[in-house]
Order: structure tokens, then sequence, then C-alpha cells
């Protein structure tokens, strides 16, 4: 007999049953109690971060006197959707 084959047995059986079942129990406690606190504690860090970010832009309009005017350029660039290069838009019509 070649000694990498092994025999089958009963407890081996049961021994991988067992041990596939423990895998399955960690697996599902894992998802189901501590990856719910990771993700709140992500989400909760990026919703303080976006207040914070917020508020400062918010702080920068305040700081304006009464009666102040500001104009706010925009780049032309980015406001384009389209480039020329794009074409013209040709109405559709079914054809039955």
């Amino acid at each position: 007999m070649h000694p990498i084959i092994l025999e089958a047995s009963a407890t081996g059986f049961v021994r991988l049953i067992l041990i596939i079942f423990f895998i399955y129990a960690v697996f599902t406690f894992l998802m189901r109690r501590i990856v719910p606190l990771i993700l709140t504690k992500y989400v909760n860090e990026f919703q303080n971060r976006f207040t914070q970010q917020q508020q400062r832009a918010q702080e920068q309009d305040n700081r304006k006197k009464e009666g102040e005017v500001s104009i706010k350029y925009m780049d032309k660039d980015k406001n384009t959707h389209h480039s020329p290069d794009d074409g013209e838009y040709v109405d559709y019509e079914e054809i039955k």
C-alpha cells in the first residue's frame, strides 16, 4: 500500500463533519456580531468627517460681512458636460 493513500474511517468522517460545523459556527458568529460593529464604526467615522467638512464650509461662508458681495468663478472646462466632438442630437423614430 502506498503511504500517501489513507483509508477512510468513520472517526475521520465524523472529525471532518465537526471541523466543518465549527468553521461554519465561527463564520456565522463573526458575520452576525462582529462585522456589523466594525461597519457601524466606519460609517460613524465617515459621518463625523462629513459633518466637520460641512461645518468648515459653512464657517467660511459666514465670515463675509453683511452686504459684501462675492462672486465665485467657475471653470468653463469643468462645467461642460459634452465635448464638441460628441456629435449632434438626432431624433429617434421607430420604423415598423
